[in-house]
């Protein structure tokens, strides 16, 4: 009898187990992410690519962009740190993938725990103090300029950002994900009853992953590719693909902080509705990338600090107002 509970209680720890391992190794975890980054990375040039009357790259481009950069030359320059440059690109990644655990994907996270929204928060703002570093230690001109604008842009986007994720918060008295996205499927998603907010957190949004219009640390026509000028081989590859990653994680955010996430009976339509208002914001990304010209960074100081600050503080006094 004893042997017989003990199997049991094996068997049990056991399916434990592979349930945690599925959950953050295939879905909603890491094979997962990887996925969805080539997929909206691919779409995402595609839609540019229709409204801008092109045609845009097959299907498998960007799984093959990714190979043909971790078969080129590392090349490592005078001066510079090799273990610190390869350090940065991996440390973007292991945020970014870090974060996801407790990001849901239709409803499902990997991990969760209230106060997980603070843990994203601070997990996604790694990349770009990373990118900052990645300019400041490459040692050329491009890579410094690119790399001070990174993190001037980072002051002036993430306090409107941070504040405007907050107030879904507030508004459901709680810091889960998890339990943000329950109280919206009750009451009602956050675009409706916050849609400055959303604005808000759509810009920051743009602001993370450089964007047009706001990817001043990286223009072409003016710092080259700014802070990543001086990286190639590996360590590019590593740095686009956190890029990539960052762009669906926060999508991701996005929908379950204002779109309220995705609940039906089958888990299949479950995980398609949430698919689905994904692809819509990435539309509204892709499109905001045709219709708007690069900013300068003095402009986008101006309208985080004058405009975007005061909107995400009334916001917020809004939503304590609502939630009295």
């Amino acid at each position: 009898m004893m042997v017989q509970l003990f199997m049991e209680e094996w068997l049990l720890n056991l399916r434990d187990i592979f349930a945690a391992l599925f959950a953050w190794l295939v879905f909603p975890g890491f094979g997962f992410l990887f996925i969805c980054a080539w997929a909206f990375d691919w779409l995402d040039r595609r839609i540019i690519a229709r409204l801008q009357n092109r045609v845009g790259p097959p299907w498998y481009q960007p799984l093959a962009d990714f190979i043909k950069l971790l078969a080129k030359e590392d090349i490592q320059l005078d001066n510079v740190s090799e273990a610190l440059a390869a350090l940065l690109p991996m440390l973007s990644l292991a945020a970014v993938l870090t974060a996801s655990m407790y990001v849901p994907i239709a409803n499902k996270a990997a991990d969760a725990f209230e106060g997980d929204l603070i843990l994203v928060l601070f997990l996604l703002s790694i990349p770009a103090l990373a990118y900052f570093l990645a300019g400041w230690i490459s040692g050329g001109v491009y890579g410094i300029l690119g790399g001070n604008r990174a993190l001037l842009q980072y002051f002036s986007y993430e306090v409107p950002f941070l504040i405007a994720l907050s107030s879904p918060a507030i508004l459901s008295n709680s810091w889960s994900i998890v339990h943000i996205t329950r109280y919206q499927a009750a009451t009602g998603w956050g675009l409706f009853m916050q849609p400055v907010g959303f604005f808000l957190a759509l810009i920051g949004l743009i602001g993370k992953l450089k964007r047009d219009p706001l990817d001043i640390p990286k223009a072409k026509s003016e710092v080259v590719a700014g802070s990543l000028t001086e990286f190639s081989g590996r360590k590019l590859a590593l740095w686009h693909l956190a890029m990539e990653m960052h762009a669906v994680l926060g999508t991701f955010l996005l929908v379950n902080m204002f779109l309220g996430g995705y609940s039906a009976f089958s888990p299949v339509l479950t995980i398609l509705g949430f698919l689905l208002k994904s692809l819509l914001i990435l539309f509204m990304l892709s499109a905001t990338s045709v219709l708007y010209a690069r900013m300068r960074i003095d402009q986008l100081a101006n309208l985080g600090w004058r405009v975007l600050a005061p909107l995400a503080l009334l916001q917020v006094i809004a939503t304590i107002w609502m939630g009295g």
